[in-house]
């Protein structure tokens, strides 16, 4: 049996990781000094409420190695065979490397259970439901019976057969969070630039710059219909707390490439708090990332 652990930067719904036995580690935010556990103390909504009201940027704090050693263990001790971990974009946290730490001391410190079970960790190289839905497709697979070769290429094909776009209405957050400079951002908010970012190499590149919300929501329906494979496979469209927007360019979509969409998923707390709450964006099937 397949086991699938992964953070709760993949912003996967409770009833998805319930369905699928995702095993899901949350990570700590602090909020004007106070700590709450992502998905457990706080749900997205709440979070977007208090983001609101927060005197101070909120921060996130990694899962330490101990608790994905504790999660490794728990899951050795079930009876599954073989772990894959999935972490958030590695170039962009220390998750990664703390999995992989818990790797090494679960051999050390359980050598007959790590006998008997094989542990993959696997950077994600995304943010949010990027990489949240390849996880349940992952899951999905294992669930399935599948053996644990064939569930890792499961989620290292999905993972490469997305593009994401993201659109920014405020540049505040991430001028805050250092994502840009302060002049950068002073200049695009007097001359209304709205950009359009996706991953890329597990970096974050600007393709595109627009004036105004409307014309980057078409902006991004360009973007849409350019990178499309146009083999059947739906898309998906994320959001923070701009679910307006988020459904427009849903609609938008939908009426111009017939496509299916095949979900709509909240943003978490690890972007919104650098890209800000209107936030949104559509996870695209592409031949190759590009």
């Amino acid at each position: 049996m397949v086991k699938i652990i992964t953070d709760s930067a993949a912003d996967i719904p409770r009833e998805e990781a319930q369905k699928y036995d995702i095993d899901v580690l949350a990570i700590p935010i602090t909020i004007d000094g106070e700590t709450y556990m992502e998905g457990e103390d706080l749900t997205t909504a709440e979070f977007y409420k208090l983001l609101g009201r927060a005197k101070e940027l909120p921060t996130t704090a990694q899962v330490t190695p101990y608790r994905y050693l504790e999660a490794f263990e728990k899951a050795a001790r079930a009876g599954y065979d073989h772990i894959v971990c999935v972490t958030i974009n590695a170039k962009g946290s220390g998750m990664f490397e703390a999995a992989q730490l818990a790797k090494e001391l679960f051999a050390e410190e359980q050598p007959v259970l790590a006998e008997q079970v094989t542990v993959d960790v696997l950077d994600s190289g995304a943010y949010t439901y990027i990489y949240g839905h390849a996880v349940v497709d992952a899951a999905r697979a294992a669930a399935e019976g599948k053996s644990r070769e064939d569930v890792v290429q499961v989620f290292l094909r999905r993972s490469e057969s997305y593009q994401v776009y993201f659109g920014l209405t405020n540049l505040d957050y991430a001028r805050r969070s250092g994502r840009v400079t302060t002049a950068a951002a002073f200049v695009g908010e007097v001359l209304g630039f709205r950009p359009v970012l996706t991953v890329r190499g597990g970096g974050i590149d600007t393709i595109a710059k627009v004036r105004g919300d409307q014309k980057l929501v078409a902006a991004m329906l360009d973007l849409y219909k350019e990178r499309r494979s146009g083999d059947g496979r739906g898309f998906y469209t994320v959001y923070a707390d701009n679910k307006a927007m988020g459904q427009q360019l849903r609609k938008l979509i939908e009426k111009e490439t017939k496509d299916k969409c095949l979900g709509e998923y909240y943003i978490g707390a690890s972007v919104t708090i650098n890209s800000g709450p209107t936030v949104f964006g559509v996870l695209v099937p592409v031949d190759q990332i590009k």
